[in-house]
């Protein structure tokens, strides 16, 4: 168990660090960055989840933070979500960015009933 949890605390710590890579993307480059940012945080949540992601990624936000039993590793897939969601905004995807962020409001609205 303990092994499992420091894995999943070393997810966590790399999601960090992606997000503060992927927001000094956006916060530098056009277009090409925004693309190149959308493709990474997708890889990212991935990451954050391996085995688990097929599956959180199409569950409802409820039924994710019931499955995700680590409230960091929640907050952290927030983050990504709110970097992927600006990128589509730099690209012109409104529609894509505010499903992002809604994903993400409902996600963080759930992760305080999470036990960590």
């Amino acid at each position: 168990m303990l092994h499992q949890r420091d894995f999943i605390l070393r997810l966590i710590e790399l999601a960090g660090v992606a997000v503060a890579r992927l927001r000094a993307m956006l916060g530098q480059g056009g277009g090409s960055d925004a693309e190149l940012v959308v493709q990474e945080a997708d890889q990212a949540q991935a990451a954050l989840f391996g085995s688990l992601w097929p599956v959180v990624r199409v569950l409802d936000p409820a039924s994710a933070a019931m499955l995700i039993s680590e409230e960091r590793q929640l907050r952290a897939w927030v983050e990504l979500l709110r970097v992927q969601a600006a990128a589509h905004e730099r690209l012109g995807r409104l529609d894509e960015a505010a499903g992002l962020i809604t994903r993400a409001d409902a996600l963080e609205r759930h992760a305080s009933s999470v036990k960590s």
